[in-house]
């Protein structure tokens, strides 16, 4: 798999991933809402930090799907969970969790399926060079 091509699967990966916590997030909302009431019911109120939140999600995603090292990709992930939970967790417990969870797993979920991809296509080459190696050996 060339260079370019690893890298345009990692970040159609990667985006899909981001739009599916988009959507998950939403449904959230509105089963906590459905179920709570508004979120400033409680008296607490997270404001522009879901923003900033996602946008940060946005950027590990991106820099996830450019670097090609597994072990460099799950430090990232690593540290963007740490960041969520030392950021969250004082105040809001629970959105810490949520927030700490999902973008934790979606990241996690792009990072190996990118993962399976390369490493399937690296075997299916594998496989198909010793297969018409052994093919050409075999006829004179």
């Amino acid at each position: 798999m060339s260079n370019y091509s690893r890298i345009s699967m990692c970040l159609f990966v990667h985006a899909f991933g981001c739009v599916a916590y988009v959507f998950l997030n939403d449904a959230v909302v509105h089963a906590y809402k459905h179920l709570n009431g508004g979120f400033t019911t409680r008296g607490v109120a997270i404001g522009m930090a879901s923003y900033a939140m996602f946008y940060i999600f946005l950027g590990v995603n991106l820099i996830a799907a450019l670097i090609p090292g597994l072990v460099a990709k799950l430090v990232i992930l690593s540290l963007l969970v740490g960041f969520i939970l030392l950021w969250m967790l004082p105040d809001n417990p629970l959105r810490a969790l949520f927030y700490g969870v999902a973008q934790g797993c979606a990241t996690l979920l792009a990072i190996l399926t990118t993962q399976v991809i390369e490493l399937r296509w690296a075997s299916r080459n594998i496989a198909g060079r010793i297969q018409s190696a052994q093919f050409e050996s075999v006829i004179p």
